[in-house]
């Protein structure tokens, strides 16, 4: 049934054509995807997926081909460690050490090569080192009923000992207030002077280091003066060195 004008009013106003701009907003358009720009980060793009994989995967293998390649090295290097060891153990006991250096040294030179050329790195240089005393116990000689008497000495001392508990061995270390100095005395009433190696040509520090039977003061705790590298040795093998005061008529 057509209407007439007039039943159109009634209805709600004379009916209008749509015109295009209104026919822009109610049809639903087509989103499209360039490879210039993409419109949204949803918008469903052909290819994209692939495009992604195929830069990112590349990166993902080379990233655990190269953390392969260090455990690898690691578990070679740490073989080769412990061989090098037990090469240094075997001649620290079989050989003679000079007096002049009483530790054995074994160096092992190699390189690693790579699974694949990285960035024109294919090899990599590595050093191994190794260092063991040498042996300074008892000879056949001495089991079979030879007797023969012991000693102890330092590197850098000029006296031998006969006990390891001697006092000159056995540091007792304190700290004291370096402005105290002047009124502190060792064990044989003597005043502490400057330690040639940490305090030599410089003002006491507000804590110093010194010994109940040294003669120094110490600025640094960690002065090699206040450690003791003790080695036994035949008697007959001291050289020049003196008796110690304190243990040596023991």
């Amino acid at each position: 049934m057509a209407m007439n004008d007039t039943d159109r009013e009634h209805a709600g106003g004379p009916y209008e054509k749509p015109s295009d701009e209104k026919k822009k907003l109610q049809t639903p358009h087509k989103i499209r995807c360039s490879a210039k720009q993409r419109v949204s980060p949803h918008a469903p793009c052909r290819g994209s997926l692939t495009l992604e994989t195929t830069l990112v995967l590349p990166l993902l293998l080379c990233a655990a081909a190269a953390l392969l390649a260090m455990f690898s090295f690691t578990v070679i290097q740490g073989k080769r460690s412990r061989s090098l060891m037990e090469r240094a153990q075997v001649l620290a006991v079989t050989v003679k050490a000079p007096e002049s250096d009483p530790y054995v040294r074994l160096y092992d030179y190699s390189r690693l090569e790579l699974p694949y050329a990285a960035l024109g790195f294919n090899s990599r240089p590595t050093v191994q080192k190794a260092v063991v005393r040498a042996w300074v116990g008892r000879t056949e000689e001495c089991i079979s009923g030879i007797h023969e008497t012991f000693v102890y000495v330092t590197p850098d001392g000029s006296v031998y000992h006969k006990s390891s508990e001697c006092t000159y061995l056995r540091l007792s270390i304190r700290s004291i207030s370096g402005e105290s100095l002047d009124r502190e005395r060792n064990q044989s009433g003597s005043k502490y002077s400057p330690c040639e190696t940490c305090a030599k040509n410089a003002v006491p520090a507000r804590t110093v280091y010194v010994t109940n039977y040294g003669d120094r003061y110490h600025n640094s705790r960690s002065c090699s003066g206040l450690k003791r590298t003790v080695m036994m040795t035949p008697l007959n093998q001291v050289g020049g060195r003196g008796a110690c005061s304190k243990c040596g008529g023991n």
